[in-house]
């Protein structure tokens, strides 16, 4: 079975066939978070609501009305068309919202089931994908009382931008690996100097190009993951400058329109906006190694657990895992001075990893549980797979209390 995600998961709906109880899950997950975000729209200090007036005073015959309030309009561009054909504003801004969670539901659910190569039950991956569209940080009172504030969270109800870049996402990593897995099936079945068709190359950089017009913080923990990666095999394999060469004009728009947007927010392009301090003090470096372990404290017990040789020929699990390393760095050293002092924006990138680590290991626990038991589970593999459980019902509570703390205040997160 192949590790390449798309096409493991062309193998095992070949083999299986689609699940539609899939679809029951969906009108679930759009139900459900509809009913969210309308409520996040109610209240007028919220992200959705601020981001929602913003698109509401597009004119599309004026571009500069577009460009000058913001570097990622996608989202807005979206809802924006939709008030200005007669839809209500708040019902646009969730509508939108909704429909990125559903697609980020049915994009995880494939996901999962590709890393699991198709041998876990598939009512365990549509319950498990299920519950990764409300997965929160563990519930600590002590350290975070209303889970979400001062940890950060996988997912978020409360910004609209962060649900449109979670969906192209999922569209980037399975993409970016199958470029990686299509160029060493060739290596290994002894073709050199290999090219991959540049339409395939066209697509990565068109994924890469609209996750960052959702917002670029996704990016800002992918790029670092994803240089390191593929320098790491550039230098295993020297000769193959062609396809190294490719995947970096892939990524050189993405780079270009990412630092257009880190120009845009330090207030070079348009004046008046943020700054960026650097520096790391012990407290900022506590505060993004704990946050980190908070929010992904299962997928990194079910990482233990799952431990063994070959694991990491897994690439989508090895760009989840520098992603995580990559963000908890950048929490540690940048924080925004002037108007967005305090806002946070340098530690949405863990968000972003959190969940997609949380996705990966969901698909590698089950495969790699599947198998274990099929040989005869261990003690320290049953050992592992219990605390696993564990910390999976920890997040799981956490999750649906946080859900009653929204419903049952008026807090908005």
């Amino acid at each position: 079975m192949t590790y390449d995600p798309v096409l493991a998961e062309r193998e095992v709906r070949k083999r299986q066939g689609y699940p539609w109880s899939v679809l029951a899950g969906l009108a679930l997950v759009l139900a459900g978070s509809f009913f969210l975000f309308l409520r996040e729209y109610a209240y007028t200090g919220t992200d959705l609501f601020i981001h929602a007036s913003i698109a509401a005073d597009f004119d599309f015959s004026d571009l500069h009305s577009i460009t000058s309030r913001l570097a990622y309009p996608l989202w807005h561009l979206v809802v924006s068309a939709l008030y200005q054909l007669g839809m209500p504003l708040g019902v646009a801004a969730a509508l939108v919202c909704a429909l990125c969670k559903g697609v980020t539901f049915l994009l995880a659910e494939r996901l999962v089931t590709a890393m699991s190569q198709g041998l876990a039950d598939r009512r365990a991956v549509l319950g498990l994908s299920l519950l990764l569209m409300i997965v929160t940080a563990v519930y600590v009172p002590s350290v975070a009382p209303n889970v979400y504030r001062g940890v950060g969270s996988p997912n978020v109800w409360h910004n609209p931008t962060q649900q449109a870049v979670t969906a192209a996402m999922l569209l980037v990593m399975p993409w970016l690996a199958h470029c990686w897995y299509a160029f060493k099936a060739r290596r290994d079945a002894g073709e050199s100097r290999v090219l991959l068709p540049w339409g395939q190359v066209a697509v990565l950089a068109l994924l890469l190009m609209g996750s960052l017009a959702c917002k670029p913080t996704f990016m800002q923990a992918l790029l670092p993951a994803a240089f390191v990666m593929f320098l790491v095999e550039l230098m295993r394999d020297r000769g193959e400058w062609r396809y190294f060469g490719q995947i970096v004009l892939a990524f050189l728009p993405a780079v270009a329109y990412f630092l257009l947007q880190y120009l845009y927010y330090t207030g070079v392009v348009v004046p008046f906006t943020s700054g960026v301090a650097v520096g790391v003090t012990w407290q900022s470096a506590w505060m993004a190694v704990r946050n980190t372990l908070m929010m992904s404290a299962c997928p990194l017990v079910a990482l233990a657990a799952c431990l063994r040789k070959g694991l990491f020929k897994d690439r989508t699990l090895v760009l989840a895992l520098l992603m995580t390393l990559f963000s908890v760095v950048e929490a540690m050293l940048f924080q925004e001075t002037g108007l967005r002092e305090g806002h946070g924006n340098f530690t949405w990138a863990a968000n972003s990893s959190s969940l997609f680590l949380w996705i990966a290991m969901t698909g590698v626990g089950l495969r790699c549980f599947a198998q274990d038991r099929q040989a005869g589970l261990t003690l320290r593999q049953k050992a592992g797979y219990a605390l696993t459980v564990g910390a999976l019902a920890w997040h799981a509570y956490a999750a649906v209390y946080y859900l009653y703390y929204l419903l049952s205040t008026q807090n908005a997160f």
